[in-house]
Protein backbone atom coordinates (compact mmCIF):
# COMPACT_ATOMS: atom_id res chain seq x y z
CA UNK A 1 0.00 0.00 0.00
CA UNK A 2 1.28 3.49 -0.86
CA UNK A 3 2.46 5.42 2.26
CA UNK A 4 -0.09 8.19 1.66
CA UNK A 5 -2.92 5.68 1.36
CA UNK A 6 -1.78 3.96 4.54
CA UNK A 7 -1.66 7.32 6.38
CA UNK A 8 -5.20 8.21 5.28
CA UNK A 9 -6.47 4.74 6.21
CA UNK A 10 -4.93 4.89 9.71
CA UNK A 11 -6.33 8.40 10.29
CA UNK A 12 -9.82 7.35 9.13
CA UNK A 13 -9.87 4.43 11.57
CA UNK A 14 -8.94 6.44 14.67
CA UNK A 15 -11.58 7.32 17.28
CA UNK A 16 -12.86 10.88 17.03
CA UNK A 17 -15.22 11.42 19.94
CA UNK A 18 -14.45 14.14 22.44
CA UNK A 19 -15.35 11.57 25.08
CA UNK A 20 -12.15 9.71 24.12
CA UNK A 21 -10.06 12.68 25.18
CA UNK A 22 -11.52 15.59 27.17
CA UNK A 23 -8.91 17.98 25.78
CA UNK A 24 -9.57 17.18 22.14
CA UNK A 25 -12.06 19.97 21.44
CA UNK A 26 -9.84 22.57 23.10
CA UNK A 27 -6.75 21.43 21.21
CA UNK A 28 -8.58 21.56 17.90
CA UNK A 29 -9.36 25.25 18.27
CA UNK A 30 -6.73 27.07 16.23
CA UNK A 31 -4.62 29.56 18.11
CA UNK A 32 -4.50 31.57 14.94
CA UNK A 33 -6.31 31.68 11.62
CA UNK A 34 -4.72 33.22 8.56
CA UNK A 35 -7.12 33.96 5.72
CA UNK A 36 -6.15 34.34 2.06
CA UNK A 37 -2.42 34.21 2.77
CA UNK A 38 -0.17 34.64 -0.24
CA UNK A 39 2.57 32.03 -0.72
CA UNK A 40 4.05 30.50 -3.86
CA UNK A 41 5.17 27.11 -2.61
CA UNK A 42 5.52 24.69 0.29
CA UNK A 43 8.71 26.29 1.57
CA UNK A 44 7.04 29.71 1.84
CA UNK A 45 3.98 28.14 3.47
CA UNK A 46 6.05 26.33 6.11
CA UNK A 47 8.01 29.52 6.75
CA UNK A 48 4.78 31.47 7.28
CA UNK A 49 3.33 28.84 9.60
CA UNK A 50 6.55 28.46 11.59
CA UNK A 51 6.89 32.21 12.08
CA UNK A 52 3.29 32.47 13.31
CA UNK A 53 3.73 29.57 15.74
CA UNK A 54 7.12 30.87 16.91
CA UNK A 55 5.76 34.38 17.46
CA UNK A 56 2.89 33.11 19.60
CA UNK A 57 5.07 30.82 21.73
CA UNK A 58 8.40 32.60 21.94
CA UNK A 59 10.12 29.88 19.90
CA UNK A 60 12.67 29.85 17.12
CA UNK A 61 10.95 29.34 13.74
CA UNK A 62 13.83 27.41 12.12
CA UNK A 63 13.34 24.13 14.04
CA UNK A 64 9.61 24.26 13.29
CA UNK A 65 10.28 24.63 9.55
CA UNK A 66 12.72 21.71 9.71
CA UNK A 67 10.25 19.49 11.62
CA UNK A 68 7.47 20.22 9.12
CA UNK A 69 9.80 19.58 6.19
CA UNK A 70 11.05 16.28 7.64
CA UNK A 71 7.51 15.06 8.17
CA UNK A 72 6.43 16.06 4.67
CA UNK A 73 9.41 14.22 3.17
CA UNK A 74 8.01 10.94 4.53
CA UNK A 75 4.83 11.47 2.49
CA UNK A 76 2.39 14.23 1.69
CA UNK A 77 -0.01 15.19 4.44
CA UNK A 78 -2.56 16.25 1.84
CA UNK A 79 -5.90 14.56 2.33
CA UNK A 80 -7.05 15.51 -1.18
CA UNK A 81 -9.79 17.90 -2.25
CA UNK A 82 -7.59 20.94 -1.60
CA UNK A 83 -6.95 20.18 2.09
CA UNK A 84 -3.82 19.14 4.03
CA UNK A 85 -2.89 18.48 7.65
CA UNK A 86 0.82 19.29 8.01
CA UNK A 87 1.94 18.09 11.42
CA UNK A 88 5.09 17.66 13.44
CA UNK A 89 6.45 17.23 16.92
CA UNK A 90 8.32 20.20 18.31
CA UNK A 91 10.01 21.16 21.54
CA UNK A 92 8.99 24.18 23.57
CA UNK A 93 5.26 23.48 23.84
CA UNK A 94 3.45 21.61 26.61
CA UNK A 95 0.28 20.69 24.74
CA UNK A 96 -0.87 20.42 21.12
CA UNK A 97 -1.68 23.51 19.12
CA UNK A 98 -3.24 24.13 15.74
CA UNK A 99 -2.99 26.84 13.11
CA UNK A 100 -5.50 27.20 10.27
CA UNK A 101 -4.29 28.78 7.04
CA UNK A 102 -6.34 29.39 3.90
CA UNK A 103 -4.31 30.54 0.91
CA UNK A 104 -5.46 33.02 -1.71
CA UNK A 105 -4.86 30.24 -4.26
CA UNK A 106 -3.86 26.60 -4.06
CA UNK A 107 -0.28 25.37 -4.29
CA UNK A 108 1.19 22.06 -5.41
CA UNK A 109 1.37 19.85 -2.31
CA UNK A 110 1.72 16.37 -3.81
CA UNK A 111 -1.99 15.72 -3.24
CA UNK A 112 -3.28 12.23 -4.05
CA UNK A 113 -5.92 13.69 -6.37
CA UNK A 114 -3.54 16.24 -7.94
CA UNK A 115 -5.71 19.18 -6.81
CA UNK A 116 -3.72 22.19 -5.57
CA UNK A 117 -4.07 22.63 -1.82
CA UNK A 118 -5.38 25.89 -0.42
CA UNK A 119 -6.57 24.94 3.07
CA UNK A 120 -4.11 23.78 5.74
CA UNK A 121 -4.61 22.89 9.35
CA UNK A 122 -1.20 22.66 11.01
CA UNK A 123 -0.85 20.50 14.11
CA UNK A 124 2.12 20.87 16.43
CA UNK A 125 2.47 18.48 19.35
CA UNK A 126 5.06 18.17 22.11
CA UNK A 127 7.93 15.85 21.23
CA UNK A 128 6.81 13.03 23.55
CA UNK A 129 3.05 13.16 22.96
CA UNK A 130 1.95 10.42 20.55
CA UNK A 131 -1.65 9.96 21.73
CA UNK A 132 -2.84 13.55 21.22
CA UNK A 133 -1.20 13.67 17.81
CA UNK A 134 -3.19 10.69 16.55
CA UNK A 135 -6.44 11.85 18.14
CA UNK A 136 -6.09 15.28 16.55
CA UNK A 137 -5.39 13.83 13.11
CA UNK A 138 -8.47 11.62 13.31
CA UNK A 139 -10.74 14.41 14.51
CA UNK A 140 -9.52 16.87 11.90
CA UNK A 141 -9.94 14.36 9.09
CA UNK A 142 -13.49 13.72 10.34
CA UNK A 143 -14.47 17.40 10.53
CA UNK A 144 -12.92 18.37 7.20
CA UNK A 145 -14.38 15.41 5.32
CA UNK A 146 -17.85 16.95 5.69
CA UNK A 147 -18.60 18.60 2.31
CA UNK A 148 -21.00 21.16 3.78
CA UNK A 149 -18.39 22.21 6.34
CA UNK A 150 -15.72 22.52 3.63
CA UNK A 151 -17.95 24.66 1.40
CA UNK A 152 -18.69 26.95 4.34
CA UNK A 153 -15.07 27.35 5.40
CA UNK A 154 -13.94 27.88 1.80
CA UNK A 155 -16.54 30.66 1.46
CA UNK A 156 -15.85 32.30 4.84
CA UNK A 157 -15.17 35.99 4.31
CA UNK A 158 -12.44 36.36 6.92
CA UNK A 159 -10.32 34.71 9.62
CA UNK A 160 -12.82 35.20 12.49
CA UNK A 161 -15.56 33.54 10.43
CA UNK A 162 -13.25 30.64 9.61
CA UNK A 163 -12.41 30.23 13.30
CA UNK A 164 -16.09 30.21 14.27
CA UNK A 165 -16.89 27.61 11.60
CA UNK A 166 -14.09 25.36 12.85
CA UNK A 167 -15.32 25.77 16.42
CA UNK A 168 -18.82 24.67 15.33
CA UNK A 169 -17.41 21.74 13.35
CA UNK A 170 -15.38 20.55 16.32
CA UNK A 171 -18.37 20.92 18.64
CA UNK A 172 -20.25 18.37 16.53
CA UNK A 173 -17.68 15.65 17.25
CA UNK A 174 -16.83 16.66 20.82
CA UNK A 175 -20.23 15.68 22.16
Amino acid sequence: MHPRSEFRKRVAEMPVSGEDDPYLARWLQPESVLCDAVVDDTAALFDLAAKEIARRHGLDAAPIVRALGRREQTGSTSMGDGFAIPHARISGISEPLTLLIRLDRGIDFDAPDGIPVELFLFIMVPLADQHAHLQLLAAIAHVFSNREFRRAIDAAPDAPAMGELLKAGVARIAR
